[in-house]
């Protein structure tokens, strides 16, 4: 999708960005109109708002001057069904079920789905807990996994799938068609998820003609050009494999030379500012609506783009899937212009949204007191699984469970065929260099507590039933196979 835009030249700024403490000019509304946007496949580091070296992130630097920076945060795992199921229970994915089975289990396993699982239909959902204190409920998703058909929306009395470029008027049409009940919105923008297209950001369209061309087009890329738009496909299954470019990559018979790295980290950096660009389009709707309501904005896990040797997301638990934004603004009710750096996980915006709405119920894990300089209790912990696609058909690390357990400045990584790797968040907080043969009681000690740490709960269900033109969309975002 094509979209019209200057870098940098866009921005909404919310009420209350223009003071550190925002104050109040009238009492403060009980029931606080609520906005929260997931940003799919968004990694915080390729964000300018988290220092990197691109204009990638302007609007997010709009609301961040509005309200509260969370510098380190970790989604509970590294695709989009199980940590949005936490974000909308408020509870770790080995609780609420709904993840990848690598066995028969699950939507899909039959044709090269990971085997989707679903989530717990006795927990309940924040779209039930603001419905039930009187709140709209709407969720507006460009990602297929957000369908209602498939559960995740339960309690949300609008639920809808449409495309990214149809996002922003549906929000409008939504805010302005005269309901006054206060609103409680979501909405998740797939646009940075792969294929990755050439966006409008400059140092993506530096690379419009080589990919628009098979004669200019590096060789190793031929397979997987897209066909109506400039850019690289790896969802592509090539004529006459098996594998899509995505796993061929990680099953070596797919490389991506140190030449063109640069090249690949342009597109999806350029995919970041076409998403940022979007929530540009969202909020003028929303702040102009609803100027004191309270806007959180996050993603559900990032994308590997060669480190550890890996691609893609979904598959283990390095910092590059698990580490993403988290801003929350929220005028009269929280700071502005404010950067925590206590680590906290991405769906602690549970708790702290239904502390915000002043709504009656357990909120231990909300990041108001966080904000205040409060520390937050327990470890920071995520979990990937193995998928029987990837299990049978590339192996090694893939076909094992991953689990990070993070307290202090170390963090354990262990895979389910017994291998730990200990890292020093404070001196390498991108996981580089293994330090468990120099730490051998930390690295018991955290074995230790990371083996209680995450208890399996079976759901009473493990079938989802899913429509054709569903299994079509997750086609086309490499859940399963072509």
């Amino acid at each position: 999708m094509r979209l019209p835009f200057a870098i940098a030249t866009f921005l909404v700024s919310l009420c209350g960005c223009g003071s550190e403490e925002a104050t109040p000019i009238a009492p403060l509304d009980p029931h606080p109109d609520i906005f929260v946007v997931v940003m799919d496949t968004v990694r915080a580091d390729k964000l300018s708002i988290y220092g990197y070296d691109k204009p990638t992130s302007p609007q997010l630097d709009a609301v961040a001057a509005a309200g509260i920076t969370f510098d380190d945060v970790t989604a509970p795992s590294s695709w989009t069904w199980p940590s949005h199921a936490s974000l909308f229970t408020g509870v770790d994915p080995w609780i609420h079920g709904a993840h990848c089975s690598s066995t028969t289990e699950g939507v899909g396993a039959d044709e090269g789905h990971m085997g989707l699982l679903p989530m717990r239909s006795d927990l309940p959902t924040i779209a039930e807990r603001f419905r039930d204190q009187g709140y709209r409920t709407v969720s507006l998703a460009s990602n297929r996994f957000l369908d209602p058909k498939l559960g995740l929306t339960r309690g949300f009395e609008v639920a809808e799938v449409v495309q990214d470029n149809v996002l922003s008027d549906r929000v409008s049409e939504i805010l302005n068609d005269g309901d006054e009940r206060p609103v409680f919105m979501f909405v998740n923008l797939l646009i940075a998820h792969a294929p990755w297209e050439v966006s409008p950001a400059p140092w993506s369209q530096r690379h419009k003609e080589r990919l628009s061309n098979p004669d200019l087009a590096p060789e190793w890329s031929h397979d997987f050009l897209m066909k109506e738009s400039a850019g690289i496909d790896l969802y592509e299954v090539p004529e006459g494999a098996k594998s899509n470019g995505f796993r061929m990559l990680q099953s070596d018979q797919l490389s991506i030379p140190e030449s063109d790295m640069e090249m690949v980290e342009d597109l999806y950096t350029g995919g970041l500012v076409a998403a940022d660009y979007l929530l540009n389009r969202m909020l003028s709707h929303w702040t102009a609506k609803k100027p004191e309501g309270v806007v959180a904005i996050t993603s559900d896990h990032g994308e590997y783009l060669g480190e550890h040797g890996l691609w893609e997301h979904g598959k283990t638990v390095y910092p590059q899937v698990l580490k993403v934004p988290l801003l929350i603004a929220a005028p009269g009710r929280l700071p502005a212009k404010k950067r925590v750096r206590t680590p906290v996980q991405m769906h602690d915006l549970h708790d702290t949204l239904i502390d915000l709405a002043g709504i009656d119920g357990p909120t231990e894990r909300s990041l108001v007191p966080i904000t205040e300089g409060k520390p937050r209790s327990g470890p920071i912990l995520a979990k990937a699984w193995a998928s029987a696609a990837w299990k049978n058909e590339v192996g090694g690390r893939f076909a094992h469970d991953w689990t990070l357990y993070r307290d202090d400045r170390y963090a354990l990584v262990s895979a389910s065929d017994g291998t730990r790797q200990l890292f020093n968040m404070k001196y390498d907080p991108r996981m580089v260099r293994d330090v468990a043969a120099e730490k051998p009681d930390k690295l018991k000690e955290l074995s230790d507590k990371s083996d209680a740490a995450f208890p399996e709960h079976q759901s009473a269900s493990s079938q989802i039933e899913v429509s054709d033109d569903v299994i079509e969309d997750l086609k086309a975002l490499g859940y399963i196979d072509r």
